[in-house]
Formats: C-alpha cells, structure tokens, sequence
C-alpha cells in the first residue's frame, strides 16, 4: 500500500512539474531548405537564311553537340549537360560580346548542319571540357558543302 501512495505522489508531482505556468523554452523544428529553382534553359535557335533549316544544335570541328542558353547567356556542352557561363548569342549568329564567335551554316553528305566557327576566319572551332571549364581552339577546318 505505501508504494501505491508513493507512486501516486510521484505521479501527481510530475503532472503538477510539467504542468506549472512558468515559461518553458520550446524548440522549433529547423525548416528544411528549399533550393531555389533552377531556371529553365532555354536554347536559342539558328536558322539558316539560305533555307528553311533550322535548329539549337551546333557542332564543333569534332561534330560534339553545342547549345546556347538565352535565359542564362551560357554554352551548354550537351555531352554532359555542363552550362559555361559568358556565351550571349547576339544578331541571331554571333557567340560572346566580343562577337567572336559566329555559327555557320553548311552541309554534309547532304544533311544541313550548323557549325560553332570564329567570326573571323570562318573555320570550325574544337570546343573540349576538362576539369569544370571548356576550351575552345581554333582549327583549319572550313564549313563543310557537300
């Protein structure tokens, strides 16, 4: 009978403990992180104004697909999905501020192609991507018309 009482004033002391009105300190949960939303890409097209060939893919000297995202003025290495940021497409042909760049239409084995080429000496770039950067070398490779 005494344990009865015992475990009845124990019981009663502990209701009353974690019952009192003196402030208590609660902790609430963290938030989970919301990651910002990853915007979506949005390739710019090249069309070909000798013909009605259009399209986002273009190839370097080793036919490696390239695209050029509008939202974010990047490369897209489409191998990898890898975006490079600083690649602007400007008059609807022209890749960089510096208007360095430029795509060029051409044909092989009678398929139309658009081509990533120096603005200058209209020769097919290597573009290559090692260790999180891309390369980008100039070559003697024309446009192909065949």
């Amino acid at each position: 009978m005494r344990m009865l009482k015992f475990l009845s004033l124990v019981s009663l002391v502990g209701a009353v403990a974690c019952g009192s009105s003196s402030p208590s300190s609660t902790v609430a949960p963290t938030p989970t992180p919301t990651p910002a939303p990853t915007p979506t890409a949005v390739p710019a097209m090249f069309a070909d104004p000798s013909s009605s060939f259009s399209t986002a893919d273009v190839l370097d000297a080793q036919e490696q697909i390239l695209q050029f995202d509008t939202a974010s003025n990047s490369l897209i290495w489409k191998a990898t999905g890898q975006s490079f940021a600083g690649f602007p497409v400007l008059d609807s042909v022209f890749i960089r501020g510096d208007k360095f760049f430029q795509v060029r239409f051409g044909t092989k084995n009678g398929t139309s192609h658009a081509y990533f080429t120096e603005a200058v000496r209209g020769t097919i770039c290597d573009v290559e991507v090692s260790g999180g950067t891309v390369l980008i070398n100039p070559t003697d490779i024309p446009v192909p018309h065949s």
